[in-house]
């Protein structure tokens, strides 16, 4: 017995811990009512443990386990509106450089919604678990799963140098 349920399939690039990247298309949820459609993002951070993908010519279907994926990246032609909504919520962007578990570093700015106005990254990465995020770098928007990050660089410091701090700790500043 086959079942169809209407999708929206988006061109993307897709790295786990074991592969490179290949190509695939994800497949999105088609609102129904025309009015609100699934993001890229949203899909990655579904209940689900597999994600399914069509791969190849023939479009074969592949169901990834979405824990030992590390990143996507949608196509150029995939509108940002397709990936991640900002909408009408207060939202930022910070600068990060991230590491990666297979050794890839990407250097672009974390786009994170805001649960409230005095929200850090650190905040922001603390709450995803093993969701994935939205990088956004000069190539490409990537939805990085949080679980692959081994470092994350931030652009915020702790205010003054920390060897200062150290020698004040110490009286020898004063």
């Amino acid at each position: 017995m086959d079942h169809y349920i209407p999708k929206r399939r988006i061109p993307a690039t897709l790295w786990t811990s074991e592969r490179q990247g290949f190509s695939c298309q994800m497949f999105l949820d088609l609102d129904a009512s025309g009015h609100v459609h699934q993001t890229v993002v949203e899909k990655l951070n579904e209940s689900s443990h597999f994600l399914p993908v069509a791969v190849g010519g023939d479009g074969r279907i592949h169901l990834f386990n979405k824990n030992r994926i590390l990143r996507v990246t949608p196509s150029r032609q995939v509108l940002p509106n397709d990936v991640y909504a900002r909408g009408f919520d207060p939202w930022r962007e910070e600068e990060a450089e991230l590491m990666l578990s297979d050794g890839t570093a990407l250097i672009g700015r974390v786009w994170m919604p805001l649960h409230r106005e005095t929200q850090r990254l650190s905040d922001y990465m603390n709450g995803q678990g093993a969701g994935f995020f939205v990088l956004i770098t000069p190539s490409a928007t990537h939805l990085v799963n949080a679980a692959g990050v081994l470092e994350m660089k931030l652009s915020e410091s702790a205010g003054m140098p920390l060897a200062t701090a150290d020698a004040e700790a110490n009286g020898q500043i004063g």
